[in-house]
């Protein structure tokens, strides 16, 4: 275990499935339909025996709720797993994930009181329904919680999935979306095909997922780049920021997961611990059970050596880009590049956006 250092001062990222239960029915989601149908609840003990460990000491820890859908927990139990969070680790930052379909008046007040008025959310223009089976009625409902967060003071910043169906739903539609909205930051995540993954797994020989994209890279980027281009001026003009369009060369990656399998942990709510929080109903990337022997095994897993190790290789090809030293290869759970000509990071799109102004 010694090759690989549990500690560095860099911050340590805990992904807490407080369910995998949810209220929504998104088609290509990383849970299983039978994960997101049964109504597990995370034990306060089994949060304590991932909370209590030197992992998360002497550096700095943000804890982040999340499911299958906080809301469906309750308000009594959420400010339950938040204070005993906060007694073990009361340095930590705590925020937390929602789809935004049910956002009723104790969740924003969760936020405030717990989380400092910060919230995350994910969107995308396809492929996410009610459990009815209803898209328009999800999308009626994502915005109409959304802007209830906005409006409440609550920041909850969108990450779009750029699948295919929100890519040909067009640049146009999206600015839409956006400005008719109340929230003021936006943020891309590459879009993978887990339902496919998981009828089908496949994983190589350093135990990483080979996941399946929805839309290739070269597709992807160039929908931001014509984001840009079209509205970029008048998004800015709204007081919309989209950290792509603002990007630095000094600035690190603000994609989801770029060199982060040392320091992320996912508790589900079974004990069962991952790393990447997209991992959370992907056996083959099981650590263990923290109800079983606590975290220390967790640590020392093969499994998880193996994907550190994997991780810091994925991207050695890309030290001579131009690009590497804020991109870093991109996300880790997808390959650097797919055979469309792009890369995970993005590199033929930030060649644009740094030297292009916007329109």
């Amino acid at each position: 275990m010694k090759a690989v250092r549990w500690h560095d001062r860099l911050e340590a990222v805990g992904f807490i499935n407080v369910t995998r239960q949810c209220n929504v029915d998104c088609k290509r989601c990383y849970l299983t339909e039978a994960h997101r149908t049964a109504r597990e609840r995370l034990q306060p003990a089994t949060l304590e025996r991932f909370l209590d460990h030197q992992f998360w000491q002497d550096r700095p820890v943000t804890l982040i709720w999340e499911g299958g859908e906080v809301a469906v927990v309750g308000a009594e139990e959420m400010h339950l797993y938040c204070e005993s969070a906060r007694r073990i680790l009361p340095g930590a930052r705590q925020t937390m994930v929602t789809n935004c379909f049910s956002v009723p008046d104790w969740l924003v007040e969760l936020s405030r009181t717990q989380f400092k008025g910060t919230a995350e959310t994910t969107y995308a223009a396809g492929h996410k329904y009610s459990l009815a089976g209803d898209s328009e009625h999800y999308q009626r409902k994502f915005f109409v919680g959304l802007n209830k967060f906005w409006r409440a003071g609550v920041q909850c910043p969108v990450n779009v999935e750029l699948n295919i169906e929100t890519i040909h739903a067009g640049a146009d539609a999206l600015a839409a979306a956006m400005l008719n909205s109340e929230c003021r930051v936006w943020e891309f995540d590459v879009s993978v095909d887990f339902r496919s993954f998981l009828a089908n797994p496949v994983y190589s020989l350093d135990s990483v997922p080979v996941l399946p994209l929805t839309a290739s890279y070269a597709q992807g980027w160039e929908f931001i780049a014509r984001l840009r281009d079209g509205w970029g001026n008048r998004l800015a003009a709204e007081g919309i920021a989209i950290g792509a369009f603002e990007r630095l060369p000094e600035q690190s990656n603000n994609q989801f997961n770029v060199a982060c399998e040392n320091r992320f942990l996912t508790l589900n709510p079974d004990g069962v611990v991952t790393t990447n929080p997209l991992y959370s109903d992907l056996e083959g990337t099981f650590l263990g059970n923290v109800n079983d022997d606590g975290l220390d095994p967790i640590l020392a897993n093969r499994k998880r050596i193996m994907r550190i190790l994997a991780d810091r290789k994925r991207a050695s090809a890309c030290k001579s880009c131009d690009h590497f030293t804020y991109c870093k290869g991109g996300p880790s759970h997808v390959p650097v590049a797919d055979g469309s000509g792009e890369c995970a990071g993005g590199k033929g799109m930030w060649a644009k956006l740094l030297e292009k102004p916007r329109a």
